[in-house]
């Protein structure tokens, strides 16, 4: 006589929150680098930061790259042969040069210089913002690479998408998003340094930790996962009177 089998169910260990799963990328890849050589641009960073919030019309030490990488964007562009993508060229190479350099940064697992190109990316969208401000005003100097007619992107750009009455909104909107990503790459920067403080040892001195072991309590808690179906397990033949026989 044979007894159906019994298919008994084990459940997958949790997934680890998000949180930890971020900690945990991280701390593989800072480890083995040096928090205080790279401590010393957080302040600077935060200085940046404080002056844009105090003066919208300050200009950083990045500005003259960025304004390099504008005027390049519209010869770039230029070779498409669309009119329309050569006046926004300048804004378009402006924003995507940052974006390139963290995702070179992301395949390198330098997690802080990622942090840093944030920040600049930060730092173009306040350079785009009075400019496009300026939209309709049209009172800012303009630079242009050649002897020609020297034409405002912004107000090209806004007048052919017939969104020039929104100039004011769209260059707070720009302010707004520079502001914050400055913010949040400072804080992001200062945690990656926390963390390559805790994974290498320097934060009180003790040996390193290596990022790829479980801690204590994920051990614990994966043990008492085993141990807690293994009881479930025997609590289940029990009430079967015992395992199936054929």
């Amino acid at each position: 006589m044979s007894t159906d089998p019994i298919r008994i169910r084990w459940s997958e260990p949790a997934a680890p929150p998000r949180g930890s799963r971020v900690r945990g990328w991280v701390d593989r890849h800072v480890a083995g680098q040096r928090w205080w050589v790279r401590a010393p641009l957080i302040p600077i960073l935060a200085w940046f930061l404080w002056r844009h919030l105090n003066d919208p019309a300050f200009a950083g030490i990045y500005d003259g790259l960025n304004l390099a990488l504008h005027e390049a964007g519209h010869a770039l562009f230029m070779w498409f042969g669309v009119e329309f993508l050569t006046i926004a060229g300048g804004t378009l190479l402006e924003i995507a040069c940052p974006i390139f350099a963290g995702i070179v940064f992301w395949r390198q697992r330098d997690v802080f210089a990622l942090a840093v190109a944030s920040f600049w990316l930060g730092t173009v969208f306040l350079d785009i913002a009075p400019y496009a401000a300026d939209a309709r005003a049209q009172l800012l100097p303009l630079v242009s690479l050649g002897d020609g007619p020297v034409g405002h992107d912004w107000f090209e750009m806004l007048w052919r998408l017939d969104l020039l009455r929104w100039d004011q909104t769209i260059a707070g909107a720009f302010r707004t998003a520079g502001l914050v990503t400055l913010a949040a790459s400072i804080a992001a920067g200062a945690w990656v340094l926390w963390r390559m403080r805790v994974v290498n040892g320097d934060l009180s001195g003790g040996a390193a930790r290596d990022p790829s072991e479980p801690t204590a309590a994920r051990r614990g808690a994966a043990a008492g996962g085993v141990a807690g179906e293994e009881e479930r397990l025997r609590r289940f033949l029990d009430e079967r009177g015992g395992p199936p026989t054929g």
